[in-house]
């Protein structure tokens, strides 16, 4: 097999970069950064921290502004750094003060602010441009918000992430990478309707490429083939400047994948003035799930991990179960997060011990209801569905109610009494059925972790998911939805914790960042693969095992 070679210093620029999930796993793979681009500066506190070792917090305190994180635009100068950290993006953007003057405030920096107030940059300023060409970037990278873009031009107006996209693909016409790659959550597949017409969102990405000169392979992933404790599918496009693509083709001229491709990208070019005349039918992605054999290393990212043999929850986070310990880094070198943590390297910061481990606080009937969800992981579906029903305060049968209080017999739950709160084996129904009265809810997505399986993708809001474990009756800290992400342990999330109110319009706190960040592992293998590729394909270096 083919190995990526380490001698080729392949670059690389990331948008939508989060707080670097993406970008860890392709400095992994022997990427060099040339520059990333983030909306939130909360979420890029947490990338200028690990990816460029820039404690933005510290240098706020001391008044000082920063040499490796530039503002696009914002509402305050560059000396009130405090300021900016806070700082609302959709209002910065009509801001007066810019940080970006010439490509020494744009190399090796991480640029905050909208993608498209830099895209008005860049075409302001052709010549910053055209030294970012002359650098050859390899590989351009960025997850945009694509669930209802369209090319037609009816999109929701007031909603500009549907633009996004289409931001995204100019910017990469402008640079002229290698090879883009864009990763984005599932449901881009389905179809939405506008106007009477059904669109496919990623279809539509194709396309935006396609125009642009670049050539896409697409298909659909899931974190936990590639040892990530995580059931998280996700659709990837891997785009390739249409020379690089040649090469590529030509060494496999009836591999009916890039024989695909190919058709689409010429079907783009000739009906570029009448794009909706190209439907679902026209392309295809690959599925991991149908067509596993595909996954080898050659066009799409090799499998490491099968049924059987995915991470579970309680590998990924069952020896840090205990918050109120102090687990120190260095020592955590075996199993999935030992793996991590040497595969994934710190380059800024001594980390000593273990951050983002602090367990929030919950009233007694937060905690009982949680006993009561990992209680039920353990009835059969027809009496766990009966039982979330009861929950959320569906009507159901007597029969089956009868059932469920009998089975929650067998079990300790959670109680509170004169002499406070403890765990019991109810002896009655009565004592069920009373306890019950007293924890009803209306959130349906929230649930107990499976000990033995890989954790659900749904961590961006902390309520939804609670502790697998009797004795931890609390929703996950940050490190522990971090752990399921393929995050190491040196890693460390900045700015807060979680945010509520207004806040939650703008604001990215810790737990955000986290949910929406690309798992590193999986950005390994993307990039091992696309490393490989270009080192064969382009370079010309071959290596044998």
């Amino acid at each position: 097999m083919l190995n990526p070679l380490k001698e080729q210093q392949l670059k690389h620029i990331e948008l939508f970069a989060g707080c670097g999930g993406m970008s860890l796993g392709l400095e992994a793979a022997g990427f060099e950064l040339f520059f990333a681009n983030e909306l939130s500066p909360m979420a890029g506190e947490t990338f200028a921290y690990n990816m460029l070792g820039e404690d933005l917090a510290n240098l706020s305190e001391k008044k000082l502004s920063s040499s490796k994180v530039k503002w696009i635009k914002s509402q305050y100068p560059e000396d009130k750094l405090k300021f900016r950290l806070r700082e609302n993006p959709f209002e910065a953007t009509n801001g007066e003060y810019t940080d970006l003057k010439t490509i020494e405030d744009i190399r090796g920096k991480l640029l905050i602010g909208d993608i498209d107030n830099l895209l008005t940059f860049f075409n302001d300023n052709q010549k910053i441009v055209e030294e970012i060409r002359n650098v050859d970037i390899d590989l351009l990278s960025g997850g945009p918000p694509c669930q209802s873009f369209s090319l037609a031009g009816k999109r929701e107006k007031n909603n500009h992430k549907n633009l996004l996209p289409l931001s995204f693909a100019k910017i990469a016409g402008l640079i002229q990478p290698k090879v883009v790659l864009l990763e984005n959550v599932k449901g881009i597949t389905s179809p939405f309707d506008e106007g009477g017409e059904k669109y496919y969102a990623w279809l539509e990405v194709c396309k935006a490429f396609a125009l642009e000169g670049f050539v896409p392979v697409c298909m659909m992933l899931n974190s936990k083939f590639y040892g990530v404790a995580q059931n998280r599918p996700r659709f990837i496009m891997i785009a390739y400047r249409y020379d690089v693509f040649s090469r590529l083709f030509s060494s496999s001229r009836k591999n009916q994948i890039l024989i695909s491709s190919n058709n689409f990208y010429k079907l783009v070019k000739k009906k570029h003035n009448n794009l909706s005349d190209i439907g679902i039918h026209d392309f295809n992605y690959y599925d991991i799930d149908n067509d596993p054999e595909l996954f080898d290393g050659l066009l799409f990212p090799e499998i490491t991990n099968r049924e059987g043999d995915f991470v579970s929850v309680l590998e990924a986070i069952g020896d840090i179960r205990r918050t109120e310990i102090d687990y120190n880094v260095s020592t955590i070198k075996k199993g999935y997060s030992g793996k991590i943590n040497l595969t994934l390297k710190n380059k800024h910061h001594d980390v000593v011990k273990v951050q983002n481990h602090e367990p929030r606080n919950h009233n007694f009937g937060t905690k009982a209801r949680f006993r009561f969800y990992q209680v039920i992981n353990e009835f059969q579906n027809g009496l766990k569905k009966g039982a979330t029903d009861l929950f959320t305060g569906k009507e159901i049968d007597d029969e089956t109610k009868e059932r469920l209080t009998l089975a929650f017999l067998n079990y300790n739950l959670y109680f509170k009494g004169t002499n406070g709160e403890f765990y019991k084996k109810p002896k009655t129904l009565s004592e069920v059925n009373n306890l019950l009265r007293t924890i009803p809810t209306k959130k349906h997505s929230q649930r107990a972790l499976l000990e033995y399986e890989p954790a659900p993708a749904q961590l961006t809001i902390p309520d939804d998911l609670c502790h697998y474990h009797m004795e931890n009756l609390r929703t996950l800290t940050v490190r522990e939805m971090a752990r399921f992400q393929s995050f190491p342990d040196w890693f460390v999330f900045r700015s807060k914790v979680t945010t509520g109110g207004d806040g939650r319009k703008f604001e990215v706190p810790q737990y955000t960042q986290v949910g929406n960040a690309v798992p590193p592992l999986l950005a390994l293998s993307l990039g091992n693969m696309i490393s490989r590729i270009l080192n064969v394909m382009y370079y010309g270096k071959i290596s044998e095992d």
